[in-house]
């Protein structure tokens, strides 16, 4: 996966209602990016492959 972009950083942050400037901005951006790559370790291999199973809650 390609690492986000400080533009990208700031996107996703409005789209939650957050304003990042720098000097967070770095720093957010630098943590999102290792989080991302440390999901991406521990993704087994074909998993994207598997047809998610529907969660269906019996009624009470």
């Amino acid at each position: 996966m390609a690492d986000l972009t400080k533009e990208e950083v700031v996107a996703l942050g409005h789209a939650v209602g957050l304003e990042i400037q720098d000097p967070e901005l770095t720093e957010v951006t630098y943590s999102l990016n290792a989080i991302l790559e440390a999901l991406d370790n521990i993704n087994p291999p074909g998993l994207e492959d598997v047809e998610p199973l529907p969660i269906i809650i019996p009624p009470k």
